[in-house]
């Protein structure tokens, strides 16, 4: 499964990054307006492909006019081979990615803000390369989030579709959850990545066993040299 940092904070994946355990970024409106207006967003986009490891997946502005998304997600995907185009999931998107797909194959798309196996099934029957799920939001709402996974799972492999799924998550649960019912990516902000890392266990344990190494021993380590 990959991770990707949901992030359009160029320093911020810099540091992620440097870790080696994110495969690329996913970014939105809504985290490109929380950034301001400078740099531009154009700046920017060029700054978080830079900083990127991997993939960057980034959304066209507006929803209802295939026209205007189909403009800008030709010209997102001159920006770098890395880039993968979000359309939102309505009608008019759904729209754009079939006929973006009719006119340039290789561009690749993933539909985002799906919230049921049944739009999962219309954006990957229209030919999307991702499925973006909405668990991370739905986890507000609901206590199994994770059950929008394997139906479409199922339904993908049994239509021979080759649409991958992405997850969103928001706590350590959801990440072993998601990976688990077979999500091919799974995306998180920076705090809840951090949080992956963490137990209360595993930290009371670790804590003990440097207690009794240091009542016996002290400072002391093993030689470095």
């Amino acid at each position: 499964m990959k991770i990707l940092l949901d992030s359009a904070d160029p320093r911020e994946i810099r540091e992620i990054a440097s870790l080696g355990l994110i495969d690329g970024i996913t970014t939105n409106p809504s985290l490109y307006a929380g950034q301001g207006s400078e740099p531009s967003f154009v700046d920017r986009l060029g700054e978080l492909i830079d900083a990127s490891p991997g993939v960057v997946f980034t959304q066209v502005i507006g929803y209802d006019d295939a026209e205007v998304m189909i403009r800008q997600a030709r010209w997102l995907a001159r920006q770098s081979p890395r880039i993968v185009v979000k359309l939102p999931m309505t009608v008019a998107g759904i729209d754009a990615l079939v006929r973006l797909k009719r006119e340039d194959p290789s561009i690749r798309i993933a539909v985002t803000a799906i919230a049921s196996v049944a739009q999962a099934l219309i954006a990957g029957k229209a030919g999307a390369d991702v499925v973006a799920l909405f668990n991370g939001p739905l986890d507000t709402v609901s206590d199994t989030p994770v059950e929008l996974v394997g139906p479409v799972r199922q339904i993908y492999a049994a239509s021979g579709l080759p649409t991958l799924i992405l997850s969103c998550g928001r706590s350590p649960r959801g990440v072993g959850a998601y990976a688990a019912a077979g999500t091919d990516m799974i995306t998180l902000r920076a705090e809840y990545l951090r949080a992956a890392y963490e137990h209360p266990y595993t930290d009371k344990r670790i804590a003990s066993f440097h207690a009794d190494w240091r009542r016996t021993f002290g400072d002391v380590t093993w030689p470095t040299e």
